[in-house]
This record gives structure tokens, sequence and C-alpha cells, in this order.
């Protein structure tokens, strides 16, 4: 090879090596904001079945109203944690709320229907999805979560089975419940409130200004 083919080699191959390095940059920053978030949320949403806290067998509540009341079941909390996120800078195509099979105790444990928040990394494979579940702080792989199944998983614009990626099976909005938080996130000052006031927050924040974030949120007329 002449000289000049091997600068243009040696140059290639320095390009590669930054473009990791800000991919693995960009992921590990990723990881920082869900764990964070994660954290944050659990810690100040107490469990709460719709029965109890909204006289009905089954409610889904925006982000605003489960700050009010710092209350909710599975899905609120899984909602309250899929907003802010994309509040917080995360790629949209990343996350998804996810309706899964858990079992409690473990893989042979009861089993009950249950929600969470998904991330799935641009170049992941199946079981490198990240699950942010309001059971535990840590967020896991879903290879080690053996006591979850997802059937399926939605974001605002799409509706797949499992965690499948491409283009989804069904539009957003063919889950009732899900399209109703939509509509109210889309039309309800405070939950406009919320999205504006945590856009500023970048992936990576410290935990004391996602609850900074949080408190202007609660503080929104």
């Amino acid at each position: 090879m002449c000289t000049a083919g091997r600068i243009a080699a040696a140059c290639a191959a320095c390009a590669c090596a930054l473009c990791l390095q800000a991919h693995a940059a960009e992921a590990d920053a990723d990881l920082e904001t869900l764990q964070r978030v994660n954290i944050a949320i659990n810690h100040r949403i107490v469990f709460a079945d719709d029965m109890s806290h909204w006289g009905v067998a089954d409610y889904w509540a925006t982000p605003a109203e489960t700050e009010a009341r710092a209350a909710g079941d599975c899905e609120d909390i899984a909602i309250d944690k899929y907003f802010e996120l994309l509040a917080a800078g995360m790629p949209p195509s990343r996350l998804r709320l996810a309706y899964a099979e858990v079992r409690i105790g473990g893989a042979d444990g009861l089993a009950r229907r249950h929600v969470v928040v998904a991330y799935l990394p641009a170049d992941g494979e199946a079981g490198d999805e990240r699950i942010l579940d309001n059971l535990i702080d840590e967020v896991r792989p879903l290879r080690q979560r053996t006591d979850l199944h997802v059937l399926i998983s939605f974001d605002r614009q799409g509706i797949w089975r499992g965690l499948e990626r491409g283009p989804s099976a069904r539009e957003a909005r063919a889950i009732r419940r899900w399209s109703e938080v939509l509509d109210r996130v889309a039309g309800v000052p405070g939950d406009a409130a919320r999205v504006c006031c945590e856009r500023a927050v970048p992936r990576g924040a410290p935990a004391s200004t996602i609850t900074a974030a949080a408190a202007a949120r609660s503080a929104a007329p």
C-alpha cells in the first residue's frame, strides 16, 4: 500500500474509533439518566391501586395527576417515567411503555399483569432492553429479568408485539386509556407545563436537577 493509502486507512480507523467512543459516551449518559429517573420517581410516588386511589377499577393517570397525589399504580408510575425521560431529552424512538406479565417472588412466583418502561438501545440485541420498574430501583437488561415477560409495547405512535423493532403493528390510540392520557397531556395546563419545564433537564443531569424540575412541575397550575 502506498503512503497516501496508509494515511487514508489510518484516518478512517481513527474516525471509526472516535465514533465508537462518542456512541459509548452517549449510551453511558442514557443509562445514567434512566437510573436517576427510575430511582427518583420510585422514591417519590407511593403505590396505590386504582380502586382505593380513584374509586374505579382501572384509571390511567397523567404525570401531573400522579405527581399531584404522589401516588399511583404501575401504569401511572411508568407513564410518569416515560414523559420525564422524554422531557430530559431521551430519543422517543428508544422509549416504550411495556405491558407485561411479572411473577412476584421470581420466575416460579404468582403471575400478574404489570406495566414498565423499556429503553431500546440503538444497536442492541433482543434482551439488551433496559427495564425501568417500580418494583426495583436498579435498571436491568431484560435478559436479567427472568420474572418479566413483555406482551406488547407502545409509545405515542404505535403498538408492537413484545419489544419487536421495525414498523408498529397498530396505531397507538388503539389502546383507549393510553389515547385518553395523550389527550389529557396535550390539553391540561398542568401537564403541558410539566413537559415544558422539564425539557431543559439534560440527559445525565444530577438528581437535584431532576428534583427541581419536579418541584416546578408540581407548582404549575
